[in-house]
């Protein structure tokens, strides 16, 4: 399979038939109309423009929802709900993390204050309306990359299946998890023992650098250490009967007569 050929199979998984370098085929009012790719990523650009837009309209409703105060502090409020407007609060504020014109923005100042805040100092109202804005803006923002991949996609089927080729395009193998890569073919996950070639495996083990740097210098003793390895010279070993004078360890030797 070569690059065009992923990079129809793709196109199609997100509804575009591409037919050429210039038109590609796509539904509108449930019906399959062919158009010019160029127009199509001009419609695609639009849409993630009023995605856009109601990405920030969300973000200044989380940010007037949050303004609130909490007057009354003995508010009765469903405990699985407070976890979740507490994992919603912690993740907008990893969300924001993302974007850096975010940082002295008024969202974010109300997310990380809020961050510091005691649960009883917000109102119900709060708690159950921060977990449905998160869902919304996470969805806002699926949408909005997910169309700038598809524009990106169409940019590539401009070059051309000869200019095309020159582009190496990466494909998803699976996905990291307990079931993960299960997609793929079992040559890749197993092969055959005679494959293996083991002759060369327990020298190069010892050829490597942890095993070998230290001692080069072992038996010098004007620079008897190096890299990993330290040498002590009071751990060498010494004759018992002349330990007085050839013990390298200090000791008072009048305990030891």
């Amino acid at each position: 399979m070569n690059t065009w050929d992923i990079l129809e199979k793709e196109l199609n998984y997100y509804g575009i038939n591409l037919i050429n370098s210039k038109k590609c085929q796509i539904y509108q009012n449930n019906q399959l109309i062919t158009q010019g790719i160029i127009k199509t990523i001009k419609q695609i650009k639009q849409n993630v423009k009023i995605q856009k837009e109601i990405l920030l309209s969300l973000a200044t409703d989380v940010t007037n929802l949050l303004k609130n105060e909490n007057i009354n502090n003995n508010i009765i409020y469903d405990e699985k709900m407070k976890d979740l407007f507490i994992f919603s609060l912690k993740d907008l504020a990893k969300f924001i993390l993302c974007f850096e014109e975010l940082d002295n923005s008024e969202i974010s100042f109300y997310i990380n204050s809020s961050l510091n805040k005691d649960i009883k100092e917000f109102t119900k109202e709060q708690i159950y309306k921060l977990p449905d804005y998160k869902i919304s803006i996470d969805w806002s923002f699926r949408l909005v990359n997910r169309l700038l991949y598809i524009v990106k996609l169409l940019l590539y089927a401009t070059l051309g299946k000869d200019r095309i080729a020159q582009v190496k395009i990466k494909t998803a193998k699976g996905i990291a998890g307990p079931f993960s890569h299960l997609d793929l073919p079992m040559e890749e996950r197993l092969y055959a023992w005679d494959q293996l070639d083991m002759s060369q495996t327990t020298s190069d083990k010892e050829r490597q650098k942890r095993y070998t740097q230290g001692f080069k210098n072992y038996n010098n003793n004007s620079n008897p250490f190096e890299g990993y390895y330290w040498r002590e010279l009071r751990n060498e070993p010494f004759s018992w009967d002349d330990k007085d004078s050839a013990s390298p360890y200090p000791s008072r030797t009048i305990l030891t007569r």
